[in-house]
């Protein structure tokens, strides 16, 4: 059986702000039997929590969490409802967790400012060889459009596949079996609940919501997704 690993990131590449430090990529890991189930299910949450959404409607965590576009009517119980159904649903699937982190501050620092704009792909071939290493199932990888990292993520992963080659020296690659396919979110629910999830590990470890609320929302939500977590890379570089 084919398992979908659905990627997204939150912290833009390129030099680093003080709001964020870091790049993460986080995967959603849905095996092929359960990919037509998630779509459906997502979209059953979507019905649920927003009063008229369009054919393209998509969840975001940035704007679910902050009440933004169409769910500014929303009051902040309403907000943390909706945010909890959806991730609720690695409980309700048993779907996986995968993410790994660039500390860019570190980045910069470590090559002066020349590997700023590789955190991207750092991020991406350390996230691929832990999936890889996790279990042996044949892996097909969907990720988020990003425009210009594209071409040169798509190449690095051919050649993580043929000899081990990445942005440092790695491993090769066994599991993946195809191209790293870029996507418009929209048209994946596996990849928007990748972007859920990048944003709880965002929102959740640079401790900006003081709310008592919206603080323990989050832990629940980072709870869930902490318990869902088969593997993940600590923030590289390492060091002070």
């Amino acid at each position: 059986m084919v398992q979908f690993v659905y990627i997204d990131e939150t912290g833009a590449p390129g030099t680093s702000s003080a709001r964020q430090p870091y790049l993460r990529l986080a995967a959603v890991l849905v095996d092929e039997d359960k990919v037509a189930a998630l779509g459906e299910a997502l979209k059953k949450v979507v019905h649920q929590h927003v009063d008229w959404p369009g054919s393209d409607f998509e969840m975001h965590g940035y704007e679910l969490w902050n009440g933004i576009g169409p769910w500014s009517t929303k009051t902040p119980a309403e907000l943390i409802a909706a945010y909890e159904s959806a991730i609720g649903l690695l409980d309700d699937l048993h779907l996986d967790v995968a993410h790994s982190t660039i500390d860019k501050p570190k980045l910069h620092a470590r090559f002066n400012g020349a590997a700023d704009e590789n955190a991207y792909r750092l991020a991406l071939q350390f996230l691929l060889e832990k999936i890889d290493r996790e279990n042996r199932q044949n892996k097909v990888l969907v990720a988020d459009e990003a425009k210009e990292q594209q071409l040169h993520a798509i190449n690095m992963v051919a050649e993580m596949q043929e000899w081990g080659g990445g942005e440092v020296v790695g491993k090769q690659l066994t599991t993946v079996i195809d191209s790293l396919h870029f996507v418009r979110s929209n048209a994946s629910p596996g990849v928007q609940m990748a972007d859920l999830v990048a944003y709880v590990l965002q929102r959740a470890h640079s401790g900006r919501d003081k709310h008592p609320d919206a603080a323990a929302a989050i832990r629940r939500l980072n709870g869930v997704v902490r318990d869902h977590t088969v593997t993940y890379r600590m923030p590289w570089p390492p060091g002070h």
